[in-house]
C-alpha cells in the first residue's frame, strides 16, 4: 500500500513523511510531490493507492488533481489536507467522493488515524493486527518548548526573528513555524508580540519605571512603536493602563 503526499509547502510534506508511522498505518512507501504536475508524474510512474493533497497549489489545485485521477480511471483513495475551512471546497470534496477533509494544522496522531481508516477501506488486512506504540516526536516538542523559553528569556532583544529562532535550534524556519503553530495555536510573530505586551503590562503595574525603559525591557524598537502596539492590543495607552489597572497602595 503506497501513499502520495502533495503540498507546495515543503516543510508540511517533510513533516508528514518523516513523522508518520507508515508501518503502523499499513503503508509500505511514502512518495512526495510539491505541485499537482509533480503528483501526476508520480502517479504515472508509481503505484499510488492513497493520496493526501492540499487544495491551493501552483500548477493546478488539489481538486483539479483529483478530477484528473478520476478521468484516468484510477481508483485512488483521496484525503484533502487544507488550511481553508471553506464550505465550497468541502462541498466539492464530498461531490468527488473524497475519503476525508482535514484542516491544517493537524497532529500526526490524528492524520495517522484518518489514514488507517482510508487503508482499511482499500485493504482491511493491510493494517497489522498487533503493532505509534509509536515513538513520540519528543525532539520536535523539545525544540518548540525550547524556542518558547528562549523568547521569554530574550524579550528585550528587538531582533527575535523567525530566522534567528530557527538558527538557535538548528531547524528550518518554515518547519519551526509549522510546529510552533501546531503546538501553541499561534504564529511565532503573534506569540512574540503577545509576550512583549504581557511583559510590558507587568512592568507597568509592578514598577515605577519610565515608559522608555519599559519599552526597551519589553523588546520594542522604540517608545513610539511601543505606544502604538500597546494601544492596539489593549485599547489604552501604557500610561492609561498603569493609572486604571494599578492596585492602590495600602
Amino acid at each position: 500500500m503506497n501513499l502520495l503526499v502533495v503540498d507546495d509547502e515543503y516543510y508540511i510534506v517533510h513533516h508528514i513523511a518523516t513523522a508518520l508511522n507508515g508501518k503502523r498505518a499499513g503503508i509500505d512507501t511514502i512518495f512526495c510531490a510539491y505541485s499537482s504536475e509533480q503528483a501526476k508524474k508520480m502517479i504515472q510512474t508509481h503505484q499510488v493507492d492513497i493520496l493526501i493533497t492540499d487544495i491551493e497549489m501552483p500548477q493546478g489545485s488539489g481538486l483539479e488533481l483529483i478530477q484528473w485521477i478520476k478521468a484516468q480511471g484510477l481508483s485512488i483513495v483521496t484525503l484533502i489536507l487544507t488550511g481553508h475551512q471553506r464550505f465550497d471546497y468541502a462541498q466539492k470534496a464530498i461531490a468527488m467522493q473524497c475519503f476525508g477533509y482535514i484542516l491544517k494544522p493537524v497532529r500526526i496522531s490524528f492524520l495517522e488515524s484518518e489514514l488507517m481508516k482510508a487503508v482499511r477501506s482499500v485493504a482491511p488486512a493491510a493494517i497489522p493486527a498487533v503493532s505509534p506504540p509509536a515513538s513520540p516526536r519528543e525532539n520536535e516538542e523539545d525544540f518548540v518548548e525550547k524556542v518558547r523559553e528562549y523568547i521569554h528569556e530574550h524579550l528585550a532583544a528587538c531582533e527575535l526573528s523567525r530566522a534567528a529562532l530557527a538558527a538557535y535550534v538548528h531547524m528550518n524556519p518554515d518547519y519551526l513555524s509549522y510546529l510552533f503553530h501546531l503546538k501553541f495555536g499561534q504564529t511565532l510573530s503573534s506569540y512574540i508580540a503577545s509576550a512583549r505586551i504581557d511583559a510590558a503590562k507587568e512592568l507597568l503595574l509592578c514598577t515605577t519605571l519610565p515608559m522608555t525603559e519599559i519599552s526597551q525591557r519589553s523588546g520594542f524598537s522604540n517608545c513610539s512603536y511601543f505606544f502604538k502596539q500597546f494601544k492596539r492590543a489593549t485599547g489604552m495607552t501604557p500610561q492609561q493602563f498603569r493609572e486604571q489597572c494599578a492596585q492602590p497602595s495600602s
